[in-house]
């Protein structure tokens, strides 16, 4: 998350309560921060419109006052995003050893870190953001079974949380590069940019329909100061509002318009749930709260390529931090798009998260268990879970 991210993880006032990676990534590049308060045992609801805000402070949420921002629209210096959705982060703890049995290492840095990882529809290419050559990340691609690296963006600013077409002829991504986080569309090689939003408030996230004619992505309302879901559309630019959430990711169902995403229980919280909406008529409708855990933030979804699974990433505690990073453990789950059949895929060891289902059935993460933040693989019917890792989320429906 940007590598979402786990690099510039949490630190200052700036925070939209909300866990990434956008653009920092806790094994993933700017999402660095984990930070959240214990809340009460939610249940899952289903609703009509949301209503969940996500703000939080990064230095000690309150889960029952709201929050006192300043400007957070306006920097003049674009701000780095988290999973939580807080902006600025500190420096990374060095990553420890784990061990890989049952996984597979796809990118291989000496220095920097990786996140943001998404994979091709036809699951031959991966795309990534990346610090390997400079201190701010930009986006590189390469063959999923390949070691020869192509660096898609170079410029002063962040570039992160790319995502393919589903022709695989684009990647969408967001960037620094006018001022704010807004979001743009590239040719796969590279060339022929072009600037979807723009305006005073921090765009991130971008995800495709599955005809891709559309995209949705989250936003930093200046006016509500909470993060909101975005529909646009690509030729006519039409833009509509259909909710509050962090990290909206379509399903690739083309029989149902349906998005993913990540919300607060409660305004100024990092306890996340996972939700899904349906777009009816590009309206939101059947809200519904997929999972939820009352030890753990539930951040970063993304979808079974069918559409009727979801993975995504758990912090225990995510209040508990060191030096501005979550000292919880961090693991990939699956879970049913109704809630059921909830499953631990990963086992605990370093950073495990942003996860991406790609059509090869595999799991592609970012962790730090080769000694730097990279592009990891697991096979979504791995079992890797270790009884000597107890400090699993408790994930509920």
């Amino acid at each position: 998350m940007m590598t979402i991210a786990t690099n510039k993880w949490l630190n200052g006032l700036l925070a939209c309560a909300t866990f990434l990676l956008v653009i920092a990534s806790p094994g993933c590049a700017r999402m660095k921060s984990w930070v959240g308060i214990q809340g009460p045992e939610h249940t899952p609801a289903t609703e009509s419109q949301p209503e969940a805000t996500e703000t939080a402070d990064a230095t000690e949420p309150a889960p029952e006052s709201d929050m006192v921002f300043d400007s957070v629209a306006i920097e003049q210096t674009p701000p780095v995003v988290n999973v939580f959705g807080e902006f600025d982060g500190v420096e990374r703890k060095a990553p420890g050893s784990a061990a890989n049995s049952g996984y597979q290492q796809h990118t291989f840095i000496d220095e920097g870190y990786d996140s943001d990882v998404s994979v091709d529809p036809a699951g031959k290419w991966i795309v990534f953001s990346s610090t390997r050559h400079a201190e701010n990340t930009d986006i590189y691609m390469q063959k999923v079974d390949g070691l020869s690296v192509t660096q898609l963006t170079s410029d002063a600013a962040d570039d992160a949380f790319p995502v393919f077409s589903p022709d695989a002829k684009q990647v969408a991504f967001c960037s620094t590069r006018a001022g704010n986080w807004d979001i743009y569309v590239m040719d796969a090689d590279g060339r022929n940019v072009v600037q979807v939003t723009s305006g005073p408030m921090q765009d991130i996230h971008p995800s495709f329909s599955p005809d891709g004619t559309k995209l949705a992505y989250c936003s930093l309302g200046y006016r509500s100061e909470q993060w909101e879901i975005w529909t646009i559309d690509l030729s006519t630019h039409e833009r509509r509002m259909i909710g509050t959430g962090l990290f909206p990711v379509w399903s690739p169902r083309k029989d149902k318009d349906q998005i993913a995403f990540q919300r607060a229980r409660q305004r100024g919280s990092r306890w996340f749930s996972l939700w899904t909406l349906d777009l009816i008529e590009g309206e939101a409708q059947r809200t519904t709260e997929v999972a939820v855990s009352a030890n753990a933030a539930i951040v970063s979804p993304s979808w079974s390529p069918d559409g009727k699974r979801l993975s995504f990433a758990t912090i225990v505690e995510p209040a508990r931090t060191a030096g501005g990073k979550p000292q919880g453990q961090q693991d990939i789950w699956l879970v049913d798009a109704d809630g059921g059949n909830r499953r631990r895929l990963t086992d605990g060891s370093g950073t495990n998260l942003e996860p991406y289902w790609a059509p090869d059935n595999r799991i592609y993460f970012i962790s730090d268990r080769g000694g730097h933040e990279s592009v990891w693989s697991v096979a979504a019917g791995t079992s890797n879970v270790s009884t000597a890792n107890t400090d699993a989320a408790e994930v509920e429906h």
